[in-house]
């Protein structure tokens, strides 16, 4: 978002960024999900256009929140909703499935009345097609495939890089990543 010019706050709660027209950032809590839905099912009540977006963290998906909200979404036919996984099967310092199994995510969301298109999360030419696709009477998720720390030698697939390196790794990042 930076290098589109804005300068979004981040926090791990739920926080509304009226300068950057961010109507919530949120950590991996499962709020973002819920809040998206209620968002899209206000515009829709309100016959408003205009499509809602959330990114969600695949260890999030072990929320109850997540669970709840789509089978609402799908209930309230949310077509003006588009919900992301960053599906890199790690969360916070642990590999997902070590922490909780989630099995089939594609299946899953499909039962829960979505339609569901699953791509590589690092390919533009997957990407800016599964967004703009558009979905009739159904919320939108997109499964994308990615691996963490992608193109960093010390961070790809590494759990213990949830965070931000030292100064001195996050130049060897940035080196790596040019």
């Amino acid at each position: 978002m930076r290098e589109k010019g804005y300068n979004p706050r981040i926090s791990g709660h739920p926080d509304y960024d009226s300068e950057n027209k961010l109507e919530a950032t949120t950590g991996s809590l499962g709020h973002g999900l819920p809040l998206g839905v209620g968002m899209a099912l206000a515009r829709k009540i309100k016959k408003q256009n205009g499509q809602i977006y959330v990114l969600l963290g695949c260890g999030e998906c072990q929320e109850g929140t997540i669970w709840e909200s789509s089978l609402i979404a799908s209930h309230h036919k949310l077509n003006n909703l588009t919900a992301i996984v960053d599906y890199n099967k790690i969360q916070g310092s642990a590999k997902t499935n070590d922490v909780l199994f989630l099995g089939d995510l594609n299946q899953k969301f499909q039962s829960f009345g979505w339609h569901v298109l699953e791509i590589d999360g690092h390919n533009f030419q997957e990407i800016i097609p599964a967004l703009q696709q558009p979905i009739y009477e159904k919320p939108k998720m997109i499964i994308a495939n990615t691996i963490k720390g992608k193109g960093v030698s010390f961070m790809e697939n590494n759990p213990d890089w949830h965070g931000l390196p030292d100064l001195k790794k996050l130049k060897q990042a940035y080196e790596e990543l040019k």
